[in-house]
């Protein structure tokens, strides 16, 4: 399940991440007045088992029924987890396809919700998923090579992170038209860890992958780029962390 929307008076527009299908979006009629047909399986980030029926020339099925398999509502008690669910959501909602099956993804969002709830900052979530999800629509810029003048780049060298245009060499430097970071080795070694272990292994200082470092702007601003939006959700995590740090 990664969100819901009002319809009319009493309905929800739906919208799940099925292992199978892909992206599949339905109304579930009454949802909002009969608590006994859907239960409490319409929180973000459930698992769910899904019966839908496809309405022939329309863009939104309809839901006929949903069990509840996995439940994630208790961690999202906490609001700094539930921060970081509403990005995982966004993005798993824009970078999924209708019809198109994507196990990968699927069990890429199970995987660091476990590992969320399992107390893994929540940073390293969200850096781990962004990764994965360009790494599993071809996306991921080149590690190897300068975006602008297509010398090779070797071992831990100086590189610049540049939002939606990959990587520069030191000649190179700061792409003018776009939002650049150093990326020091230490951003490197970050992401062969996360291609090379599971969500929960990954230990890096969390500062080394929050609002402002490289890797957000390598990650965040790729995904960006390619979805042609500035994301909305990352905001409120930054916000709640914050506050939680100054208690």
């Amino acid at each position: 399940m990664l969100k819901t929307q009002e319809l009319g008076e009493a309905d929800l527009i739906v919208s799940l991440l099925a292992e199978h299908r892909g992206k599949v979006r339905g109304v579930a009629p009454s949802a909002r007045r009969s608590r006994r047909r859907f239960g409490g399986v319409l929180e973000p980030m459930t698992r769910v088992r899904a019966v839908w029926r496809e309405k022939a020339g329309r863009d939104l099925d309809r839901i006929e029924r949903l069990e509840c398999i996995r439940s994630y509502a208790e961690m999202q008690a906490d609001p700094v987890k539930q921060s970081a669910c509403a990005i995982l959501s966004e993005i798993a909602e824009l970078f999924s396809r209708e019809g198109e099956a994507d196990t990968n993804a699927f069990r890429l969002l199970g995987a660091v919700l476990d590992a969320l709830e399992g107390g893994q900052h929540p940073w390293i979530v969200v850096r781990y998923f962004e990764l994965w999800t360009l790494q599993l629509h071809g996306l991921f810029p080149d590690l190897d090579a300068c975006a602008g003048c297509s010398a090779p780049l070797s071992g831990y060298g100086p590189r610049w992170a540049t939002a939606g245009a990959g990587l520069r060499c030191a000649g190179c430097g700061i792409d003018p038209d776009h939002e650049s970071r150093r990326l020091r080795g230490s951003d490197l070694e970050f992401i062969l860890q996360v291609c090379k272990s599971a969500p929960q292994e990954v230990s890096v200082e969390p500062r080394r992958v929050g609002p402002g470092s490289a890797l957000e702007t390598l990650l965040r601003g790729t995904l960006e780029c390619y979805a042609e939006r500035r994301f909305r959700t990352y905001r409120h995590l930054r916000r709640m962390l914050q506050e939680e740090s100054s208690r």
